[in-house]
């Protein structure tokens, strides 16, 4: 077979330079990207808030997110005190009285509890889960080990398992499974959900068999 012409190398090189540099540039690009959004989301909601006394933090951008922290922080530290404790538990009684807010309300103070505790373990461990066909299979994580109050009916030990989609993990399938039902993988439930993001394509070299 013919070796291929200079031009067709010279192209095969230009080609290939270009998918390297978009690969190492863009990560680089949607991380700035992503970032600057969020703290111009922040920063023009928060800002029309901000008191005279403090107009120099408009003056910057990411003055109104440094205010949002701040507060945010002080909220919480007063929380912390028989005061603070008095009006939260004031308010959640109030808005417990609203048929639809009080739906709202709980599920996202739920939601947002479990993200913000240092001790959260919403995923304790990934798994691999025959699904949604048999023969077929996906990473799971479960979530919890007492579902007592869920599966009570069923006479049986049931853990709960997130299945989430690809490449967005915040959409997915809440399932309870038998332990025998899934398989605990040896990575970690970041890695497990590295690989859910990446559509498969990021994985460990390290450690891994010959022709695995």
């Amino acid at each position: 077979m013919d070796s291929p012409s200079p031009i067709r190398r010279f192209l095969a090189w230009l080609r290939n330079s270009f998918l390297t540099g978009v690969a190492l540039v863009l990560p680089f690009v949607v991380t700035v990207a992503v970032i600057w959004l969020f703290v111009s989301f922040i920063d023009n909601n928060v800002e029309p808030l901000v008191p005279n006394t403090l107009s120099f933090l408009k003056t910057f951008p990411g003055g109104g997110l440094l205010l949002a922290l701040v507060t945010l922080t002080l909220v919480g530290a007063l929380a912390g005190n028989l005061v603070g404790r008095w009006i939260v538990e004031t308010g959640d009684k109030v808005i417990a009285n609203l048929p639809l807010v009080r739906s709202i309300y709980g599920g996202a103070k739920q939601v947002f509890k479990q993200v913000a505790a240092p001790e959260r373990t919403s995923f304790q461990q990934a798994v691999l889960v025959e699904f949604p066909l048999p023969g077929s299979y996906a990473i799971g994580f479960i979530t919890n080990e007492n579902t007592a109050e869920i599966v009570s009916d069923i006479g049986a030990e049931l853990i709960a398992v997130y299945v989430p989609q690809a490449p967005i993990p915040t959409s997915g399938f809440l399932l309870y499974l038998p332990r025998t039902a899934f398989k605990p993988l040896s990575i970690s439930p970041d890695e497990a959900l590295k690989r859910v993001i990446s559509l498969g394509i990021i994985r460990k070299e390290d450690g891994l068999p010959a022709g695995k």
